[in-house]
């Protein structure tokens, strides 16, 4: 190798000072220098253009270090079991964390203190916002009822071996649920108690009370409203019902055709009074037709008045006069009616009246015990006329007297009904009034029907309280006339045994038509508790009204109370009043005719 002069080594240091024929100084590697291998002179000074020659000459070292390395490609024993142990220690750590966040999780999610409504089941949800699959009560749960308010204090478990303490409240916010009856009344009726406004009604806690929201409706006109009727439960839950009333204003009386004289040779009871005779009323589809023969003397031969009056719902009455002529026979028949005049007593003949009841009972029986009584009071209250008698009164003459002459006193009305209900095999028993009001004594029954013992009085009702009285309870028959001592009677319908002593308030009277006759009629469906009657009366079959009696021991009537009118609403077409039978009851035992024994003499009944 060409060996470098002390003339090459100053142009490679490139000093400027050198002489004319000196090089440029070196600025890069000198493309001369490695063609001419300069380097290989080792006294040359050689520039510095990267790593330091030995890297590239002495290759022991990095021998030694690559060597070193190959052999630590791979763990020892000891260092792999100490990557391992870190490794398990982190995944412990993380499940650790993991369960013990789950844990306050579930903490936060339960519900310390829950409120459900009764009724609603009891399950383990409600005591979480998001209850864990394990979640359980341990306390037994199935003595709690669910219909009744209470508070409780449970223990719930869930997780692993987690415990809780819990509240559970049950209260009661929803008020009762049930459907309106409509209603449809004639302006002059009493209205019917709110409780006979609903229908089908329940609540867990039961009904505690129905009343009208504001008031017994009062109405001065007819058309159609809406009344509000609250039901409350026990806890004081309302509901308002809307019922729609329908109001009848009806003016026009009923209107009689067929009327015609009657001869009668015979006993009265021989005769048919409404043959040919027919009525007709703008609004009540079957007005009631009686006819008053108070004038007519049975017993003696001669020319009478008979008056027929036509009765519709509205107490609007229809007149119509015939005559009725009495032959006597010219021999004596045996029970006929006795030749002795009516002085107002019980005896009028010494007919039969077991007989004559049968008779009547074929025409009127029904298919049922309840539908054979209701129609054995319907015909009594709507044949006979109120007539006060003298004398001591008798259970056969009254009946006679009754079938035969159609009048008499509460005494005779009973003895009839009486006799019919046991021609009928239908259970029942006399009642007295007690105590006795104004010296005047009072009787109707006791019925047994559908196995229980009801009220029933088929006497015509009083001018402050009209209507007929079938199948009451205590509190349906509470008025003055029907006080009783309880104590004598077995149990009536609704449990009732205590001795009634307090007369209760008068009801408000139905007001009477103007133009009624002197002997007027007032037509009302079947009085409800403390004296209310119903204007779609269960008690009264469609057509019935009563007829008001003189009677010596009426009281004067309590107006009504003020309360608000209701607002009508818009225009319906206006329906006629209609009577729900009653349901049929099963079978009663055969006629046994009572002995009755007469009440004290000289005690005239009213």
């Amino acid at each position: 190798m060409k060996k470098t002069t002390g003339n090459d080594l100053m142009r490679i240091k490139g000093n400027p000072d050198a002489g004319s024929g000196a090089r440029p100084p070196l600025t890069g590697i000198d493309e001369e220098l490695y063609q001419e291998d300069l380097y290989t002179d080792y006294s040359v000074e050689k520039p510095v253009i990267g790593p330091d020659e030995g890297a590239y000459t002495d290759f022991s070292e990095a021998d030694e270090y690559f060597a070193g390395l190959e052999k630590k490609k791979g763990f020892s024993k000891k260092q792999l079991f100490m990557l391992i142990g870190i490794v398990v220690l982190a995944i412990v750590a993380v499940v650790c964390g993991i369960l013990l966040f789950l844990s306050f999780n579930d903490d936060e999610s339960i519900k310390n203190d829950v409120l459900i409504e009764t009724g609603t089941p009891i399950t383990i949800d409600l005591f979480f916002d998001n209850a864990p699959a394990n979640a359980v009560f341990l306390t037994d749960i199935s003595g709690i009822d669910i219909t009744q308010p209470a508070v409780y204090q449970l223990k719930i478990g869930y997780g692993k071996n987690s415990e809780a303490e819990v509240i559970l409240r049950i209260e009661d916010h929803t008020g009762p649920t049930g459907e309106v009856v409509p209603v449809t009344v004639y302006l002059n009726w009493k209205m019917p108690e709110a409780k006979e406004c609903v229908t089908n009604l329940f609540d867990l806690s039961g009904i505690a009370k129905i009343a009208y929201q504001e008031g017994a409706p009062k109405f001065t006109a007819g058309g159609s409203y809406q009344v509000p009727v609250a039901v409350t439960d026990v806890y004081g839950n309302t509901t308002i019902f809307q019922v729609p009333f329908t109001i009848i204003d009806d003016h026009t009386p009923p209107v009689i055709k067929g009327v015609h004289d009657l001869v009668l040779d015979g006993n009265p009871d021989q005769l048919d009074f409404y043959a040919g005779i027919t009525v007709t009323d703008d609004y009540d589809k079957s007005p009631i037709l009686k006819f008053d023969d108070s004038a007519v003397d049975y017993t003696k031969a001669g020319t009478y008045d008979l008056i027929y009056k036509a009765i519709d719902k509205a107490g609007n009455i229809g007149t119509a006069k015939a005559k009725i002529t009495i032959k006597m026979p010219t021999e004596e028949i045996t029970n006929t009616t006795s030749t002795s005049s009516d002085n107002g007593t019980y005896h009028v003949g010494d007919g039969d009246p077991y007989a004559l009841a049968q008779k009547v009972l074929s025409t009127i029986r029904k298919d049922s015990d309840v539908e054979t009584a209701r129609a054995i009071f319907n015909w009594v209250h709507d044949t006979f006329w109120f007539r006060l008698l003298s004398g001591t009164p008798d259970y056969e003459d009254a009946a006679y007297r009754g079938f035969t002459m159609h009048n008499g006193d509460c005494y005779v009305y009973y003895a009839c009904c009486k006799m019919l209900l046991d021609a009928a095999g239908i259970p029942n028993m006399k009642v007295d009034r007690y105590p006795a009001r104004n010296g005047n004594i009072h009787f109707w029954l006791l019925v047994q029907l559908n196995g229980e013992w009801y009220h029933c009085d088929a006497t015509e009702g009083y001018s402050d309280h009209p209507g007929i009285w079938f199948m009451c309870t205590d509190e349906e028959i509470n008025d003055q006339y029907h006080q009783f001592d309880g104590s004598l009677y077995p149990a009536r319908a609704g449990g009732s045994k205590e001795y009634k002593a307090t007369a209760t308030p008068s009801p408000t009277p139905t007001p009477t038509p103007s133009g009624v006759p002197s002997q007027s009629v007032t037509p009302t469906p079947t009085p409800g508790p403390s004296g209310d009657v119903s204007p779609t009366p269960t008690g009264t079959p469609e057509g019935t009204v009563t007829p008001t009696p003189e009677v010596t021991d009426t009281v004067t009537p309590t107006p009504p109370e003020d309360t608000p009118t209701p607002t009508p609403v818009e225009d319906t077409p206006t329906p006629t009043p209609e009577d729900t039978p009653p349901a049929p009851p099963e079978t009663t035992p055969p006629l046994v005719p009572e002995n009755t024994q007469p009440p004290e003499e000289n005690i005239p009944a009213t």
